[in-house]
C-alpha cells in the first residue's frame, strides 16, 4: 500500500484559486504582482498569501464556494486518483489554498483527506484575514506526520507537485513526480509530465505501482 500525496493547484487541477477570486473584484494585476514578488524571492510565501487575501476582502462565502466548485482537473487526474484508491492506497492533497477549494477537490476526486488554509468570515463575508495551516515549509511536516500516523515508510510514499514551493513535500517521498512543471523540478523529481495517464504508465513500468490484476496490492 502507498501513501500518495498531491499538491492541488496546477497539479490535480488547473485552477489557480486566488487569481480566479481576484478576477471577481478586478484585482488580478495586484494579486499577480504579489505572486511574482514571491517567486522572485522579494517576499516570503506567508506574507504574500496574507497580502493577496487582503485584496479579496468583501467577497461573500457564496461567491467563494461557487468559484471553488468550478474545478478544471488536469487530464487523467480523476481516473488516476480513483484507481489509486481502488487498489487500497491512501490519497491526500496538501494545498496552500483555502479550505473551500480543498473540500471541493475532496468531493470531486474522492480523496481521503485534505490539508489547507482557512479564510475568516464575518456574517458570510470574507474579512481578508486568514489562518495559515499550510505553507511550503509545513507541507513536508504534514507528510511526515501522516506517514507516522498511518505507518508508511518513506519508500512507500508517492508525491506529486508542480513547482519549487512543493520541494519540501516532494523530498519526503520515496518517489516524486512533477506535474505541469515546465522543467522547474527536473532536479527534484524522477519523472515530469502533463498527463496522469503518462504518470500512471511510468509508475507501472518502474514497478512503483502494480497492475490491478497482480498479486498483492500497493
Amino acid at each position: 500500500m502507498k501513501l500518495a500525496v498531491f499538491d492541488l493547484e496546477n497539479t490535480l487541477i488547473f485552477n489557480e484559486f486566488l487569481p480566479e477570486l481576484a478576477a471577481l473584484v478586478g484585482k488580478e494585476d495586484d494579486v499577480g504582482a504579489i505572486t511574482r514578488a514571491g517567486i522572485d524571492g522579494r517576499i516570503d510565501w506567508e506574507q504574500g498569501f496574507r497580502m493577496r487575501a487582503q485584496l479579496l476582502k468583501g467577497l461573500t462565502h457564496a461567491q467563494i464556494l461557487r468559484a471553488a466548485r468550478r474545478l478544471r482537473p488536469v487530464p487523467g487526474a480523476q481516473s488516476f486518483v480513483h484507481w489509486l484508491r481502488s487498489q487500497g492506497n491512501k490519497v491526500v492533497t496538501i494545498t496552500g489554498g483555502p479550505r473551500e477549494v480543498a473540500e471541493s477537490a475532496v468531493a470531486h476526486f474522492d480523496i481521503d483527506a485534505a490539508f489547507s488554509n482557512e479564510f475568516v468570515y464575518e456574517d458570510g463575508v470574507f474579512t481578508g484575514e486568514v489562518v495559515i495551516n499550510v505553507s511550503p515549509r509545513t507541507k513536508g511536516e504534514i507528510v511526515r506526520a501522516l506517514a507516522a500516523k498511518w505507518g508508511f515508510r518513506k519508500e512507500d510514499i508517492l508525491a506529486f507537485g508542480d513547482g519549487l514551493m512543493d520541494v519540501p513535500l516532494l523530498s519526503e517521498a520515496g518517489v516524486a513526480l512533477g506535474i505541469n512543471t515546465e522543467g522547474k523540478l527536473r532536479d527534484h523529481v524522477a519523472f515530469e509530465t502533463t498527463d496522469y495517464q503518462e504518470a500512471h504508465k511510468w509508475l507501472l513500468e518502474k514497478g512503483v505501482l502494480r497492475p490491478a490484476n497482480s498479486e498483492g496490492q500497493d
